[in-house]
C-alpha cells in the first residue's frame, strides 16, 4: 500500500495535474460527509467574511412523525473530531450518531435521536454547530468561519423503512473571503500568474537569442523554441482557468467552463508527452550525435508519446474533479462528495496503472538511451558534445532530488505529529507540494535544457558534424546496438564524411589539432599567419619531402645555367653573372 501511495504521488507530481475543485459540492447517502480547507478573512484576505452554508435540495422518504425532511447535520473543525461523538470502551469503537441503544445506555437523551452526538461539557478548538434540516432550501443555517482550518460538514438521514438507506442530496457551500475556488488551490493562483510572467521574460531572453543566430540555428533548437512559446501560452491560460473558476459562482460547473477545463488537459497532457519525446530522441542522440534516427526508433517513440497522451488527458481531466485527499476516519465513515469522483474508483486505476506503466517505460528508455550515447562519444572522444549531455544528466538527477526532497517534506509532515494533526497542516502544502512544486522543477529542469542546447555562434558546428561517431565508417543503431548500418551507402540519411567535432578549438586560444611540440596557436597568431586548424600534420610532412625534392631537381636541373635555389649560393651566383 505505501508503494501504491508513493507510486500515485510521483505520477501526480510528475504530471502536475493541477486539480481544480469547486467549493460548492453535493452531499448524498452515499457520500455523506466532506472536508476541504478555509482560509479566514485575517490570513487570506477578500472582500466578505468565509461561511459555510447548505442547500437541501431534496429528500427520499420523510420523518412518519412530521411528514418533514429529518437531516442531522454538523459542521465542525477536523482537530475536533477526536472530542465528538461516544467512546465504547468495550467494542472499541466511536459513536456518532444518537440511536436507541445509545439511549437506553444513558449516553444521550430522546430528543437527540439520529442525531450527532456533541459533548456539551467539552472545551473545542473552534465552534461545532448541529443542527436538523426540516425543509427543502437553506433553512437559515450558517457557519461563519473565524479562524484558518480544516473543516468538515457531515449529514444523516435516518432510515424509516426496510431499505438500505434513506438517499438525499444537500449542496454545500464552503465560500471563502476571497471567492469560489478551494483553500488549498488559492496559492497556485497567485504562483502561477507569476510563473506565467517568468516564462514569458525567459521567453524573450530565448527568442532574442534564436534571432541573433538565426542563420546558425539546427532543427532542435527550432523545436525548443516553438515548444518555449507553447509553454509560455499554456502557463498563462492555466492561470487564467484558476482566475475563472475563483470568479464562478455557477453550480453545478458550467459547460463552458468544463470545456475550457478539458482544453487546459489537452495542453496540460501534450506538454507532458512531448516533453518527454524531446527528452528520449536527445538521449537517443538526434540532432547531436545523428542527424537522423532510425525509422523503426522514431516510429517507437512516437507511439510512446501518442499513448502517454491519451492517457495523460483522462488523467488529467478527472484529476480536475477528483475528491481531495480526505481522512479516513468520519463520522459516516466517508471522505468523498457525490458530485466528485473518488481517486481510489475503478475508473480512476484503469486510467492511471498503465499512464503510471508509460511513465516507468519512458524514464527506463531515456535513461538507458544516455548511458549508451554518453558511452558512444567516451570512446570517439567527442568532448564537446559528451559535456553536454552529461550537463544534461546532472540536471535530470537534480530534478529527481528536488522531487524526492518533496516527498520527504510530506512524510515528515505526516508522520512527526498525530494524525489530525498532520492533516491540519497538509492541506495548506499538498497541493503546493504535488502541484505547483513539480511545475517550478519542470521550468527549471526547461531552462537548463534551453541553457544547454542554447543559439551560439559555434553551434552550427553542431549540425556539422555530420560523420557518424565510427571508425570503421558503420553506424550503430541507438536502440539495437548489433545492427551495423554502412553510413558511406545512406550519406543523404546519416550526412557526409567531415567531422568538426571539437569545439573548444573555436573557445580557446590553443589549437587542440596541432602538433603539442610545434609552436602555439597563439604565437601564429602574433606572427600574423592564418593556419588551418584543421590540417593533418602528416599530409604536411609529406608536402614538405615533395617541396625539398622538386628544390633539388631544380637545382640539378639549372646547374650549367649556374641557377641555384639556395640561399647559400648568393656569392658564388653574383660572381657567375660577372664573369658571364
Amino acid at each position: 500500500m505505501l508503494f501504491i501511495n508513493a507510486a500515485r504521488w510521483a505520477l501526480i507530481s510528475v504530471l502536475s495535474a493541477t486539480a481544480v475543485l469547486a467549493q460548492k459540492t453535493a452531499l448524498s447517502a452515499k457520500a455523506p460527509e466532506y472536508c476541504t480547507g478555509m482560509y479566514s478573512k485575517i490570513d487570506w484576505g477578500g472582500p466578505t467574511d468565509p461561511f459555510i452554508k447548505v442547500d437541501l435540495k431534496s429528500f427520499a422518504t420523510p420523518n412518519p412523525q412530521t411528514g418533514n425532511a429529518s437531516i442531522s447535520l454538523i459542521v465542525f473543525e477536523h482537530r475536533d473530531l477526536d472530542r465528538l461523538g461516544y467512546y465504547d470502551n468495550t467494542t472499541h469503537i466511536t459513536h456518532y450518531i444518537c440511536t436507541e441503544e445509545l439511549i437506553d445506555g444513558g449516553v444521550c437523551s430522546k430528543e437527540e435521536l439520529n442525531e450527532f452526538i456533541v459533548n456539551q461539557n467539552t472545551t473545542y478548538e473552534n465552534t461545532v454547530k448541529s443542527v436538523v434540516l426540516t425543509d427543502l432550501g437553506v433553512n437559515d443555517f450558517s457557519y461563519h468561519v473565524a479562524k484558518t482550518g480544516y473543516y468538515c460538514v457531515a449529514a444523516y438521514n435516518p432510515v424509516y423503512d426496510d431499505s438500505d438507506r434513506n438517499d438525499f442530496k444537500l449542496v454545500v457551500n464552503f465560500h471563502n473571503a476571497y471567492g469560489n475556488l478551494a483553500a488549498s488551490e488559492i496559492p497556485k493562483l497567485p504562483m502561477y500568474g507569476l510563473l506565467a510572467v517568468v516564462y514569458a521574460v525567459c521567453l524573450g531572453v530565448y527568442l532574442f537569442q534564436v534571432f541573433k543566430h538565426r542563420s546558425e540555428l539546427l532543427l532542435l533548437q527550432k523545436y525548443l523554441a516553438g515548444f518555449f512559446v507553447f509553454l509560455t501560452i499554456e502557463n498563462i491560460l492555466v492561470w487564467s482557468l484558476y482566475d475563472v473558476r475563483n470568479n464562478s459562482k455557477a453550480y453545478p460547473t458550467p459547460a463552458g467552463i468544463k470545456f475550457y477545463t478539458f482544453f487546459i488537459s489537452c495542453l496540460n497532457a501534450f506538454k507532458i508527452s512531448f516533453s518527454l519525446f524531446l527528452l528520449l530522441i536527445i538521449s537517443l542522440g538526434y540532432g547531436v550525435v545523428y542527424p537522423k534516427l532510425a525509422r523503426k526508433t522514431m516510429f517507437k517513440c512516437k507511439i510512446l508519446a501518442v499513448a502517454h497522451f491519451i492517457f495523460s488527458v483522462a488523467f488529467i481531466y478527472m484529476s480536475y474533479y477528483t475528491s481531495q485527499a480526505l481522512p479516513e476516519t468520519t463520522t459516516t465513515n466517508t471522505t468523498t462528495s457525490s458530485d466528485s469522483l473518488d481517486s481510489s474508483s475503478w475508473i480512476f486505476m484503469i486510467v492511471t496503472f498503465p499512464l503510471a506503466i508509460l511513465l516507468v517505460v519512458f524514464y527506463f528508455y531515456i535513461l538507458s538511451s544516455q548511458q549508451k550515447t554518453v558511452r558512444l562519444l567516451q570512446e570517439n572522444k567527442q568532448i564537446v558534445k559528451l559535456n553536454m549531455y552529461k550537463k544534461l544528466f546532472r540536471l535530470i538527477f537534480s530534478s529527481m532530488l528536488l522531487m524526492v526532497f518533496a516527498s520527504i517534506i510530506s512524510m515528515v509532515i505526516i508522520f512527526n505529529d498525530s494524525l489530525t494533526d498532520s492533516i491540519d497542516r497538509l492541506w495548506k502544502f499538498n497541493e503546493v507540494l504535488t502541484d505547483l512544486w513539480p511545475s517550478i522543477i519542470y521550468f527549471i529542469v526547461f531552462i537548463g535544457l534551453a541553457i544547454i542546447w542554447r543559439p551560439t555562434d559555434t553551434s552550427y558546428l553542431l549540425a556539422a558534424s555530420t560523420q557518424i561517431p565510427t571508425a570503421e565508417g558503420v553506424l550503430e543503431d541507438p536502440e539495437n546496438p548489433e545492427d551495423q548500418v554502412d553510413i558511406y551507402n545512406n550519406l543523404e540519411q546519416y550526412g557526409n564524411e567531415f567531422e568538426f567535432d571539437d569545439l573548444r578549438s573555436l573557445e580557446s586560444q590553443s589549437n587542440p589539432f596541432q602538433d603539442p611540440s610545434g609552436p602555439s596557436s597563439s604565437n601564429v597568431a602574433r606572427s600574423g599567419t592564418s593556419e588551418n586548424p584543421f590540417a593533418d600534420a602528416e599530409e604536411n610532412k609529406t608536402l614538405d619531402v615533395e617541396f625539398e625534392k622538386q628544390k633539388a631537381s631544380l637545382k640539378s636541373s639549372a646547374s650549367n645555367d649556374n641557377f641555384h635555389l639556395d640561399d647559400d649560393d648568393d656569392e658564388d651566383f653574383e660572381k657567375a653573372k660577372k664573369k658571364d
